[in-house]
């Protein structure tokens, strides 16, 4: 059984709007999804499923929390059995919050990790300021392929990764391993792209890869 990834985003300036959901296009165009597509339904929305979402969760925010502000867009993902789906979700909607200055809830309520079931970002940071890779895990993260094999995805570690502090003042660098080999890249999304590309690869080279 897989799990459910929820969210709401608010503040977003409506002469903005196409820009958003063009980068969001573009940020969930950069990897491959294990239960589809991910999509942003907000009130111009064309399809009739992401505009009945959204519509249901005006209504639910209203009923719930009738002082809320507003709300700009929202959307659920399925996490089905590979953990890099959830943390792209993150990092997707933290590049949008701090690209927006937008106010960001993800309500992931069965993830394993008590400190990551609901997560608030403003300008793409978490209150008091701290960076979102404050609240992740120390250990690696394995992303299962289709055929059984894992790749293992590095979280940033402060002082360990090759960009160093000042480099990278938010540790958002991160590290991965393939085959036994170690690479480094400035964030998750290129460091998931990059093991991937090894991977293939050394598949192409056949057995001995």
């Amino acid at each position: 059984m897989g799990r459910v990834i929820h969210v709401r985003v608010r503040g977003l300036d409506p002469s903005r709007r196409d820009a958003a959901q063009a980068r969001f296009e573009e940020l969930v165009r950069r990897r491959e999804w294990r239960d589809g597509h991910p999509w942003l339904a907000d009130d111009r929305s064309a399809g009739l499923f992401p505009q009945l979402f959204f519509d249901d969760q005006k209504t639910a925010i209203a009923r719930q929390e009738p002082a809320a502000p507003p709300l700009s867009a929202a959307t659920f993902i399925r996490v089905l059995g590979d953990e890099t789906d959830a943390l792209a979700v993150l990092f997707v909607f933290r590049d949008l919050s701090e690209r927006f200055g937008l106010s960001v809830e993800l309500r992931d309520p069965d993830n394993p990790i008590a400190k990551l079931r609901r997560v608030g970002l403003e300008m793409g940071r978490l209150p008091g300021g701290r960076p979102l890779e404050a609240i992740m895990v120390r250990r690696p993260i394995f992303k299962k392929l289709p055929d059984g094999r894992r790749i293992e995805l590095f979280p940033p570690r402060a002082l360990a990764a090759a960009y160093g502090v000042a480099r990278d003042p938010d540790h958002r660098g991160w590290s991965f391993l393939v085959a036994g080999m170690r690479g480094e890249a400035p964030d998750f999304f290129e460091a998931e792209a990059e093991a991937m590309r090894m991977r293939r690869g050394l598949d192409s080279l056949g057995p001995a890869g």
